[in-house]
């Protein structure tokens, strides 16, 4: 029986974390202004400002996601890129836990 190749084990642990990426900053994106009007903000000005703050905190997430992903990948690290996999689904779970939250409570998108 052959034994699966620890390169073919990183390959699909690096390919996950990408398609989970994308994912985690696709829904990230479209909750922003959900989670803002969680916050209770109601000036619009003050609302498009916290949304926008939130996109670009997203984007920094997904560069540190991906910097690491891209380190445990290349350097061989299947420790650092399950890390990175559990931090994903943890921050995707989050994400839905909060999109739960706020339909609970009426609030539309």
């Amino acid at each position: 029986m052959n034994a699966i190749s620890p390169d073919l084990i990183l390959l699909s642990l690096f390919i996950l974390n990408i398609l989970l990426v994308l994912l985690d900053a696709s829904l990230g994106y479209h909750l922003a202004p959900r989670i803002v009007r969680m916050r209770g903000q109601e000036e619009p000005e003050l609302q498009e400002s916290a949304v926008r703050s939130v996109r670009g905190l997203l984007t920094a997430l997904v560069v540190l996601y991906m910097l690491f992903n891209c380190q445990g990948y290349f350097n061989g690290n299947r420790t650092l890129l399950l890390l990175v996999t559990a931090m994903v689904v943890f921050d995707l779970a989050g994400q839905l836990y909060l999109k739960r939250r706020s339909g609970r409570t009426g609030e539309q998108p």
